[in-house]
């Protein structure tokens, strides 16, 4: 990894943001392989990863990113996986199929969430004092967006057009042209936004909040993404967690980590059908897949769509180092857009770019 390159993308990012396991249950079976099951990309606090395999809970490949992860987000043809070390400001490149770090750039300010356009074109990843954005062809950061005070959760619009911005300090979800990266209008949704997600068809956008104070309830919303207006909310207990939407769009899930539990709500009324006493951070629906993945320490919990738990794998503890760690499972991605099969190489494919260039 060349050092001019990585100087000049410090220095320009910091000043533009200063202007600015073990499987217990039954496999998974489909009935074709245009429904194959997909892989699910699992990472631990720490920055450990694992690639799994969601017939059976095999983890396949391991790879550790040497810092406490904040984000993750996954490339649409599954080659590349980009984690966010937050507190360390660095993005991180992973091939998926063999563990391998393959580029990593470190921005000198924290960051926080991140996210693929649906056309793999660019990768939006938050922090205090803006949106960087990235070209992962390049790996090169080519924007910064100014968006609301303190981002946080981000989401894409199918159409690739809107990248919408949890501005947590300003109670706003920000609008953003993708062409230009410039936010356009916000709407305001109260309280501090945190994470956001968007029905598969594009038409409501989902916002989870916090409010101050422990004793007060956070807040899911909803944007109807047509008039950008709020057409709903509810309250729905402290914190305000991980968003997943089922693909039909008729039900979301949202985890409330500082409650030890998980909401199901019906997306036309949003009402809470159900509280799931599962402890999780994150959760995740793969595209066109009809189970739910949540994210439970040394495990990952596998629902099935009358909520039921289908199945539990067990991750491994990380083996990269003299001294294994626990796997503390933090966060789950898939690939965005539409249904993939395993995605999974059978040989290496290292990126054959150099890791220096010009910005």
């Amino acid at each position: 990894m060349a050092k001019p390159r990585l100087v000049a993308a410090v220095l320009a990012l910091s000043a533009a943001f200063a202007a600015t396991g073990v499987h217990q249950g039954h496999e998974y079976t489909t009935t074709s392989s245009a429904s194959a099951a997909p892989l699910a990309y699992v990472v631990g606090k720490t920055g450990l990863v694992q690639v799994v395999d969601t017939r059976n809970g095999a983890v396949l490949v391991q790879a550790d990113t040497a810092g406490r992860a904040t984000g993750v987000a996954v490339s649409p043809d599954a080659r590349r996986l980009y984690v966010i070390n937050g507190w360390t400001g660095a993005i991180t490149v992973v091939d998926p199929s063999t563990g391998e770090i393959l580029d990593r750039l470190f921005t000198q300010v924290q960051l926080s969430h991140a996210v693929m356009r649906p056309d793999g074109r660019r990768l939006y990843v938050s922090a205090s004092g803006g949106v960087a954005v990235v070209n992962p062809e390049t790996f090169r950061m080519v924007a910064v967006i100014k968006a609301g005070g303190q981002p946080q959760g981000l989401a894409v619009h199918p159409d690739n057009k809107i990248l919408y911005v949890a501005n947590s300090q300003d109670g706003t979800v920000g609008l953003v042209d993708t062409a230009t990266a410039f936010q356009t209008s916000t709407v305001q949704v109260g309280g501090l936004p945190q994470h956001l997600a968007i029905s598969p068809d594009g038409k409501r956008l989902y916002v989870s909040s916090m409010r101050l104070g422990d004793s007060t309830p956070g807040t899911l919303s909803v944007i109807d993404t047509t008039t950008n207006q709020v057409v709903g909310a509810a309250e729905v207990g402290r914190g305000a967690g991980s968003i997943a939407v089922t693909p039909d769009g008729a039900t979301i899930y949202l985890t409330l980590p500082k409650e030890r539990s998980v909401l199901v709500v019906d997306a036309a009324t949003m009402a809470v059908r159900e509280r799931l006493r599962i402890d999780s951070p994150s959760v995740a629906i793969a595209p066109g897949d009809t189970r739910v993945f949540l994210a439970t320490g040394a495990t990952t919990t596998v629902l099935d769509s009358t909520n039921a738990v289908l199945t539990t794998y067990r991750m491994k503890l990380g083996e990269l180092e003299a001294r294994p760690r626990h796997f503390d499972a933090a966060m789950i991605a898939f690939p965005p857009g539409q249904p993939t099969g395993t995605g999974l190489r059978t040989s290496s494919s290292k990126s054959s770019r150099s890791s220096t260039g010009s910005s």
